[in-house]
């Protein structure tokens, strides 16, 4: 039995919908041959999720900030971490953080552990983190950026390997000098790989069959561009687009969520907008299957955004929908089955196209469906227990020497 322990890059039990590494661990602790331990930082009160991993919670003071919570328990929750791997026999561990991790990796140095490390890189904490603190391009968000990206770079050198979502985080991680990088790309639950009949929903929303309807599902938070998606809308609507916008999810901790509503109102669009909060995320391929273009409406401008491998992509594509996101590199990497644009024109340019169904939005569409049934988080899971399988076999090796 190959024992692992997570540690999370949030708190693993109570965001409100699941998670990267939600869907590749739990995955792997159903293998016969995995038995994955997760550490639990308790952001919030009251857990929203289910696992069957073997939870430690950790200790600490209770602040209800995510960065200064991390921070001002980093060392202490270091040295629970180190007393966890002892009691319970962990042979791998992987860190997804920046706070505690670091302290970890800092004691590890120390003491020359032979247990393989492998750092997961879901988004890019610097700005992740930074942004939860200061708006950014400020001169103290610029100096912690700067100092979070030097704790991360350390990380990764001294690391076994680093795992990461998307193609520019792996070349972040290689430019960084980690000794081993391998791409384990975000993906789609069992729920997506079938076809949804959003029309019962649609209807129960308060859309016709007429209705062309923009939708977005996800968190509200500082890496978002959303008022230039508004602004699309407004201009698409002037083009006689009978257009609505449907916005699913809510704040996570900054209150960036509450601009949405007076960009609304400045672009004239309140009768065509709907807010809902988050819902269960086996409900996520029904209310896309509402939609009829999905979005990722990301600030190109902030390094989370840029760095990132939403796997929303893939479940928009899931449901055969057509898919408009902001030029980065994951979307260009993937430009033959989605459409990208930038500005507030593009996104009525594009709205447009696919209103009238044209020929090559339905090429690309069709293109992304059938990408999006193998991006699976069981594919995932399979080729993370694969690194996992090579760093303990390189472990063997070298003991045996």
């Amino acid at each position: 039995m190959n024992r692992i322990l997570l540690v999370p890059s949030s708190d693993y039990l109570g965001h409100p919908f699941p998670q990267r590494h939600n869907q590749i661990f739990e995955r792997l602790h159903d293998e016969k041959n995995f038995e994955v331990h997760v550490v639990r930082f308790k952001l919030f009160d009251k857990p929203h999720l289910k696992t069957e991993l073997i939870i430690h919670e950790l200790g600490g003071m209770r602040i209800s900030k995510a960065a200064p919570y991390y921070f001002a328990n980093s060392i202490d929750q270091a040295y629970q971490i180190r007393r966890i791997i002892k009691k319970e026999g962990i042979d791998v561990v992987v860190l997804s953080n920046l706070a505690s991790p670091f302290a970890y990796t800092l004691m590890n140095q120390l003491t020359r552990s032979s247990i393989p490390i492998i750092i997961d890189l879901p988004d890019y904490f610097p700005t992740s983190a930074t942004g939860y603190l200061f708006d950014s391009g400020t001169v103290a968000s610029k100096l912690l950026t700067g100092t979070f990206n030097s704790m991360l770079r350390y990380m990764m050198r001294r690391a076994s390997a680093v795992t990461v979502a998307s193609h520019a985080l792996g070349e972040y991680a290689k430019v960084a000098g980690a000794n081993r990088v391998v791409h384990v790309p975000n993906g789609v639950g069992e729920g997506f790989l079938e076809l949804h009949d959003g029309n019962d929903l649609r209807e129960k929303l308060g859309y016709s069959k007429e209705d062309f309807v923009v939708g977005y599902i996800g968190s509200l938070e500082f890496w978002l561009d959303m008022k230039s998606l508004i602004k699309g809308v407004s201009i698409a609507k002037r083009k006689g687009v009978p257009i609505k916008l449907l916005i699913v999810g809510g704040k996570l901790v900054t209150n960036y969520s509450e601009n949405l509503s007076n960009w609304v109102k400045q672009e004239k669009v309140e009768e065509e907008t709907q807010f809902l909060d988050f819902i269960p995320y086996e409900l996520v391929p029904e209310y896309i299957s509402a939609f009829d273009v999905g979005t990722i409406p990301f600030d190109v401008l902030n390094p989370t955004a840029y760095y990132s491998a939403p796997n929303k992509m893939w479940e928009y594509l899931s449901q055969r929908k057509p898919v408009f996101c902001s030029p980065i590199p994951e979307a260009l990497y993937n430009s033959d089955c989605i459409l990208i644009g930038l500005t507030a024109e593009d996104y009525a340019r594009q709205f447009l196209l696919v209103f009238k169904k044209n020929a090559e939005v339905l090429q690309k569409v069709e293109m992304g469906y059938q990408k999006a049934l193998n991006k699976t988080w069981t594919n995932s899971a399979r080729l993370f227990g694969s690194t996992v399988y090579s760093l303990l076999n390189q472990a063997q090796r070298a003991e045996n020497r």
